[in-house]
């Protein structure tokens, strides 16, 4: 069995953009190259995430290849092949490295393997970094000079690998990196790699394998032959023994047909004298039945007229209801409780349909705002739609206005609202369904067509900022028609916490909150509540990361750039 070493970073480990969990053997491009070598060879992973060539990660420790090799060649010998994928972490931001760098690094980290095992040695150039890193969750550690830099590593690999008499491949012409993160591989990417492994490996030992086909095949030449001979022997000692066989059957066959003609004989004997035996029953049976019958003749006679009489009594008593159902028809259909005087009570006039059922908020004693703002349901009566025109008439005011009367609209919105903090500043047009029961902390900015149907209470925090179209829903409609037909709906509050920013054409659904120090992509829509500081987006909203110490550093550096 040949044993292989796959050593790299995490594209060898198995990392998954997705979920950030291992890939199991099944879907690892390690893992998949072994089902595909099969049992003549071995395949070891040895792939490590954030593992670089020759750099100390700071973020990340022991991750330096330069320190693993020798010792996980130690761990793994005796070996026949090593194959080496690496480059990609050597390309971070912070190491400052370039193509040239990196492939010097990868040339002393093959002079080890050289010297440390007589294994062959596949040199991979990875996979390109994405053209959008510099956006993914990444974008701290790689930008567009990164991705540039991915495109020089293949001829720089490909040089040393004729320089040290290693077999080389690109993966950049096998696999694409995902447009989660632009860096990781998805599952059928790993299936390609894989594959182009596999015809590198067989390759590399094309005479080795050729030449135990040869012998395999000579092998099986010799057994097929011994074989064949061991088959004719049997089939001649199958043939002896059929025939001694087949001539014991005949004599047991024999003897057996014996057997059974003296037993139908004896069982022809018994069978008649049941026959006889039951005969002889039947008439004895058929004369007693007949006495019988003879006596209960008289008592049948007597069945027989008394039932024609009840017969009779029920057909007058079927007409006399008959005639007293056309009866109440001609008083003009009053049922019978009502005609011998009976009261229907509740259950009867519920059942009829003349009674108030209970639940639909109608005839409460509380006012509909109240139901409104409680989370009841309720229905827009008088009161609220006058709350609802006043509110019409400011907001219609407020989007007349120009940039040039901030105060005015200060002033408009701190009519408008609850409560307002310091200098609020929305960006006309701007609706709302009452204002009265919207709060918004100190610098409060919404961009363009911002929307807040504010049937409960919407609560915003300090410093938060929109984009444009951002809309925030509190209103719900039953999901049963019947009831929603009776224009009855309610409405569950929504909050935001301090320090938020929510980016353009996000809708935020009935009762969510979401916490501080949040930062919602654009697009999204916000279905259920998100915690404090992190970073969420997509439909539905979900979160993608935490907001890390390493965002503040990066944002710190570039404000200090100003």
């Amino acid at each position: 069995m040949r044993r292989i070493l796959c050593f790299g970073d995490s594209n060898t480990y198995g990392y998954s953009p997705v979920d950030g969990q291992r890939y199991g053997d099944d879907i690892n491009w390690p893992g998949v190259l072994g089902s595909l070598l099969g049992d003549s060879f071995e395949v070891i992973n040895e792939g490590k995430n954030g593992r670089t060539i020759a750099f100390d990660d700071p973020y990340k420790d022991g991750c330096n290849g330069m320190n693993d090799i020798e010792t996980c060649l130690e761990d793994h010998e005796p070996l026949d092949l090593v194959i080496i994928m690496l480059g990609t972490n050597d390309l971070k931001v912070y190491f400052d490295a370039t193509p040239e760098i990196v492939a010097k690094n990868m040339r002393e980290l093959c002079d080890r393997v050289q010297a440390k095992t007589d294994a062959r040695v596949i040199l991979a150039s990875p996979a390109l970094l994405g053209d959008q890193i510099e956006f993914s969750p990444l974008h701290l550690e790689f930008g567009r000079t990164q991705v540039d830099y991915s495109f020089e590593l293949a001829p720089c690999f490909e040089k040393i690998a004729k320089e040290i008499g290693a077999e080389f491949i690109d993966l950049a012409m096998v696999a694409m990196s995902s447009d989660v993160d632009c860096l990781h591989l998805m599952p059928e990417e790993h299936a390609k790699v894989a594959q182009a492994m596999k015809d590198k490996v067989l390759w590399v030992f094309r005479e080795e394998l050729a030449r135990e086909a040869k012998e395999k095949e000579e092998a099986a030449r010799r057994q097929q032959e011994e074989e064949e001979a061991r088959l004719r022997a049997e089939e001649e000692a199958r043939l002896k023994e059929e025939k001694e066989r087949e001539e014991r059957e005949r004599e047991a066959r024999l003897r057996a047909e014996e057997e059974m003609r003296q037993r139908a004989e004896e069982e022809a004997r018994r069978r008649a004298a049941e026959e006889a035996r039951l005969r002889a029953e039947e008439e004895i049976r058929q004369q007693a039945e007949t006495e019988v019958i003879q006596q209960n003749v008289e008592e049948v006679d007597r069945d027989a007229e008394e039932g024609a009489r009840l017969r009779l009594q029920a057909i007058l008593k079927a007409a006399e209801k008959e005639a007293a159902k056309e009866s109440v028809q001609e008083t003009g259909g009053l049922n019978a409780d009502f005609v011998l005087g009976n009261d229907l009570g509740e259950a009867g006039q519920e059942a009829a349909g003349t009674v108030e059922t209970p639940g639909t908020g109608i005839s409460s004693s509380s006012s509909e705002k109240e139901k409104m703002l409680s989370g009841k349901l309720y229905i827009c009566d008088a009161a609220l739609r006058a709350e609802a025109a006043e509110a019409r008439k400011i907001t219609t005011v407020y989007n007349q206005t120009t940039n040039a009367e901030i105060s005015k609209r200060t002033e408009l919105l701190t009519r408008l609202f609850k409560k307002v903090g310091k200098t609020p500043y929305i960006e006309p047009p701007f609706r709302c369904d009452y204002g009265s029961n919207i709060t918004v902390g100190d610098e409060f900015y919404a961009n363009f067509d911002c929307i807040m149907l504010d049937c409960a209470n919407i609560k915003i925090g300090d410093h938060v900022f929109f984009g444009p179209k951002v809309n925030i829903y509190t209103a719900c409609h039953p999901i049963y028609a019947p009831v929603r037909n009776q224009q009855l709906e309610y409405a569950k509050e929504v909050t935001i916490g301090d320090d938020v920013w929510i980016g353009g054409n996000v809708t935020i659904n009935p009762g969510v909150h979401i916490g501080n120090n949040v930062v919602i992509g654009s697009g999204s829509v916000v279905t259920s509540d998100i915690p404090d500081g992190v970073v969420a987006a997509g439909n539905p909203c979900r979160i993608l990361r935490r907001i890390s110490e390493a965002d503040k550093k990066y944002w710190e550096e570039q404000m200090a750039l100003i």
